[in-house]
């Protein structure tokens, strides 16, 4: 298992930014689909862009085998 490092998600127009810290690339993917539902917002993204050793991003919990999902709680309470 590889060490934790911080990974920060921003959200634009129809596309989601991927920086970990100590890295100087960034991992950009196109977003699918966005869902507000019960005080949850998923983030489907059109690729995996998180490691089987990750499980959360800044802000974010993150999951998918095949494309990446970013969820989070809408009320800025933690992740859904």
């Amino acid at each position: 298992m590889k060490a934790e490092r911080r990974v920060t998600v921003a959200i634009g127009d129809g596309v989601v930014t991927i920086k970990r810290d100590g890295s100087s690339t960034a991992t950009v993917a196109g977003v699918l689909g966005k869902v507000t539902k019960g005080g949850a917002e998923v983030v489907c993204l059109d690729r995996l862009v998180h490691q089987p050793y990750e499980t959360e991003f800044v802000g974010w919990m993150v999951s998918g085998a095949v494309t990446t999902l970013l969820s989070r709680s809408v009320n800025g309470e933690g992740a859904a």
